[in-house]
């Protein structure tokens, strides 16, 4: 059996916001928006207006938290309070992760909007879990996803670039998860799907990304920009949305997990946690000392992390690698699947082997 789980309508296109009034309102007319404060004043002159010309209402929910139950129980419990038929998600991943969950719980659709493009969050039937100290808790699958995703490219375009940096890294390692999990089998055609969907993320992101990362910041929108912002929304998006009865060991994701757990990491984007553990997926699989050293410096490219200090960490790398490795969580079914050996031995010496090879990159020695 194979679940596909995806948006009913995503819409990618400068100044979608100042239209989304008239899209919203077949959806709901009184929303529950849920956002901090720099993503509302990012929205506040192109989507307010229009949801009022369309005639939905709203109240504004202000978050800034982490994405625990106790916040989701919380905010449902609002949310089933009011009288509202739509629940509107503004702002980051985390911002939209809740407002999915929420939607989730109380069966109510679900708009997001991007305003930066960071992750696949817009589109994904999942949200990503933490406890109080921002440590990643697991994964909440949801139900369905968003009814509906807005992305205003114009607006993505005028974000600081280390956002999107963080997302071309969580989409490169989209390839490099599923290709490690694809089995020549019936029950794996939802990995052999998504396999292929990554790879052309893989292929748009090598080609147009680092000219799309250059580009941003000034709110231009390019060619480059709208390719690389639909690899991370979209196709990121698509890599998940097919499920079906084999189990995936996500290794990348699974070094992020265990990062958050060193306060160290707490100022570092999700997407950068993310590629320092592509790196050393690759190196644990055994690739060439080429094919690692092309990953690193395009990773590096993009100012994305791939040492241990650049993630904010300076300890002994031998003694933290052996400490992220026990942290690591994959699927037995899964790991026994893999062609390489995945164990606490091995992640801890690819991670410090990474350490090693990331800082020959920016110094630009070979080691």
């Amino acid at each position: 059996m194979i679940i596909v789980k995806a948006p009913n309508r995503y819409i990618n296109e400068p100044d979608i916001l100042s239209k989304s009034g008239e899209w919203i309102v077949a959806i709901g007319k009184e929303a529950l928006l849920i956002t901090g404060s720099k993503a509302l004043e990012a929205v506040k002159s192109t989507l307010l207006p229009s949801l009022a010309s369309a005639g939905v209402s709203y109240t504004l929910q202000f978050y800034n938290g982490t994405v625990t139950r106790d916040e989701i129980e919380g905010l449902s419990q609002q949310a089933e309070n009011g009288k509202f038929d739509v629940i509107i998600g503004i702002g980051g991943g985390k911002v939209l992760d809740i407002s999915k969950a929420v939607g989730d719980k109380t069966g109510l659709p679900v708009v997001t909007v991007p305003t930066i493009a960071a992750t696949c969050a817009a589109w994904s039937a999942l949200t990503v879990l933490y406890d109080e100290q921002g440590r990643s808790t697991g994964y909440l699958p949801l139900k369905q996803s968003p009814v509906l995703a807005l992305a205003d490219t114009r607006l993505l375009a005028a974000a600081p670039k280390r956002y999107l940096a963080s997302g071309i890294g969580d989409t490169i390692v989209k390839w490099y998860e599923t290709i490690v999990n694809v089995k020549e089998d019936p029950h794996s055609i939802d990995v052999r799907i998504g396999t292929n969907t990554a790879k052309l993320a893989l292929e748009i992101l090598q080609q147009h990304g680092p000219i799309a990362y250059q580009e941003a910041d000034h709110g231009e929108v390019t060619p480059s920009f709208i390719e690389t912002t639909n690899a991370i929304l979209l196709l990121a998006g698509l890599v998940g949305s097919l499920s079906g009865q084999s189990s995936r060991a996500g290794i990348a994701h699974a070094i992020h997990s265990s990062l958050t757990h060193f306060p160290e990491t707490q100022n570092t984007l999700h997407g950068e946690k993310v590629a320092f553990g592509l790196l050393a997926q690759v190196v644990l699989e055994g690739k060439s000392d080429q094919e690692i050293q092309e990953l690193g410096e395009l990773l590096h490219v993009f100012g994305l992390p791939i040492t241990l200090q650049q993630l904010g960490i300076t300890e002994d790398a031998a003694s933290v690698a052996k400490r992220i490795a026990k942290g690591v969580i994959l699927p037995e079914p899964a790991v026994s699947q893999l062609a390489f050996e995945v164990n606490e031995a091995t992640l801890a010496h690819a991670i410090e082997r990474t350490d090693q090879l990331g800082r020959a990159i920016t110094q630009k020695v070979l080691v």
